[in-house]
């Protein structure tokens, strides 16, 4: 397709562009969180992928088939996010990187946090470098914002600090591969990548 047809099917659709994410299961957090950027101001509308896919390959599939149903231009200025935690256990390894071919054939983006979501939150009040699990990160989240529970809306009591938190996950994807770690890996802890996200609902 040529970028005047896709272009045309754009606007034959819609005049802004769409930004799909999909996340695991039903986590209200992550949703919460991205809900809270949708504005009519925006050049974007977010749309959720829903369904209840809590593995990163079967995620993927599901946001690829959302994406071909909306009639998304993934290659011009549409985009596709599959967000999901890495966990701590090294099994799951080998489902990232399936999801990850799976999702880079099909031009969606997979988004991870080592070895949670919470990693993300956290960037918000400090730097660290400290090989967490979930619950050590959660823990050392409430130390900041002690009334934090699963499933709250973080963005209004984070969003001035964006900022700092885009600038400690690119320090920290920094140090993880300078340490040889692969990114979106479950070795790379801790680690982001939601700052690319940022980045797309800053454009």
């Amino acid at each position: 397709m040529s970028s005047r047809d896709r272009q045309r099917n754009r606007n034959d659709r819609r005049s802004k562009r769409v930004i799909l994410v999909a996340y695991e299961g039903k986590n209200k957090t992550e949703r919460n969180y991205f809900d809270s950027f949708k504005g009519i101001d925006k050049n974007y509308t977010i749309k959720v992928v829903p369904g209840n896919e809590t593995d990163p390959v079967n995620l993927v599939k599901q946001t690829i088939d959302k994406a071909k149903e909306l009639r998304l231009v993934l290659e011009d200025d549409d985009r596709a996010f599959c967000i999901f935690d890495t966990d701590v256990n090294p099994s799951k390894n080998t489902q990232i990187k399936e999801a990850i071919k799976l999702a880079q054939n099909n031009n969606v983006v997979v988004i991870t946090s080592s070895p949670c979501i919470e990693t993300w939150f956290l960037l918000h009040y400090e730097y660290t470098t400290a090989n967490m699990n979930s619950d050590a990160v959660i823990k050392r989240l409430k130390e900041h914002f002690p009334k934090y529970t699963k499933n709250c809306n973080m963005y209004p009591i984070i969003v001035d600090k964006t900022k700092e938190a885009y600038d400690n996950a690119k320090k920290l994807e920094k140090y993880q591969k300078d340490n040889n770690r692969d990114i979106q890996s479950v070795e790379a802890n801790p680690h982001s990548d939601v700052y690319q996200i940022i980045d797309e609902l800053e454009k």
